[in-house]
């Protein structure tokens, strides 16, 4: 019996090791597939939060919001916050380098900014609309321009002018494009950009822009189109806020200039009305770096009445 014994201890042993080996392997195979799983769930998250940033609406003095989130009053301490990817290096400020007459042909240059005209007065805008942002809200509040039309609000980005409901047309909250069938006009002054400088891609912007012009075109095709180039930010801004940058918004204007000419509308430099000698907004422009002062609301309007198109009132020959 002790014979039979240590005959088969040793296949005992062996089988003891390789079923020790065995266990070894499932279990470093568990790891290796949990390792993998974990690199998919990550690389899963980063292209759904890739896509959320493109989408969701950026508030123009705050972070980043949630996608269908509409935006809100932030402070002037959480205008710093937020994260986005760096734009660009800075470009050169379009700041106005003023046109005297139309092209030589004759026939409107519409790659141009709109040259310098006889100054029109504010009955000029009695029949205009002006689509923006909260610097647009400052201009009629800086600037008493009560014969025109406000489609105006913070936080307002290119595409939602199509979405969200923000005015009161018969009781009932609408966007500004519904809102924009029920006004009587013959001019539309757009201001937008500077919100959407959180966007990844610049050229999701201009499609959007794009897509607005073409909106108010199917509204009045008669309608006079104005694009205006987003005006600077202060320098202080552009060096510290997260993603509101010069160099983002010059190439966005140049972009805007380009859609201009591709939609035969007047892109109008309001950029130059206001910027410094070094392209960003004096300091003494804006108390937070962003939003105009009223004697620089007063700069914007005065620069808006002495550019008008060529053929309208006041226009340019």
């Amino acid at each position: 019996m002790r014979r039979n014994i240590l005959l088969y201890a040793p296949r005992r042993a062996g089988k003891r090791t390789r079923a020790r080996r065995r266990r070894t392997a499932d279990i470093f195979l568990m790891l290796v597939m949990i390792g993998l799983s974990l690199l998919a769930i990550s690389a899963g998250a980063q292209a759904v939060t890739a896509w959320r940033a493109e989408r969701a609406p950026v508030e123009e003095t705050g972070s980043r919001k949630t996608a269908g989130a509409p935006p809100e009053e932030v402070s002037s301490e959480e205008r710093l916050g937020g994260d986005i990817c760096e734009p660009p290096d800075a470009e050169p400020s379009q700041a106005a380098q003023e046109e005297t007459g139309p092209a030589p042909s004759g026939a409107y240059d519409f790659s141009k900014p709109v040259p310098l005209s006889a100054p029109a007065d504010t009955a000029y805008f009695d029949d205009a609309v002006f689509i923006g942002d909260s610097r647009t809200e400052g201009l009629f509040l800086n600037t008493g321009l009560s014969n025109a039309t406000s489609l105006a609000h913070m936080g307002l980005m290119v595409d939602t002018v199509f979405t969200r409901p923000l005015f009161n047309v018969d009781g009932e909250k609408v966007s500004v494009i519904d809102a924009l069938k029920t006004a009587g006009f013959s001019k539309v002054y757009v201001m937008l950009g500077i919100n959407e400088t959180g966007w990844i891609y610049s050229s999701v912007f201009i499609q959007k822009y794009g897509e607005l012009i073409d909106a108010i075109r199917e509204i009045n095709p008669d309608a006079v189109i104005y694009i205006q180039a987003i005006m600077p930010v202060s320098q202080r801004v552009s060096d510290t806020h997260s993603y509101i940058k010069n160099a983002k918004i010059s190439e966005y204007n140049q972009l805007l200039q380009q859609l201009a000419e591709e939609k035969q509308t007047y892109y109008i430099d309001a950029a130059g009305a206001v910027a410094g000698e070094d392209g960003a907004l004096p300091e003494d422009a804006a108390p937070d770096g962003i939003h105009l002062a009223r004697s620089y609301c007063q700069k914007w309007l005065d620069y808006l009445m002495a550019h008008t198109a060529p053929g309208e009132k006041g226009g340019a020959a």
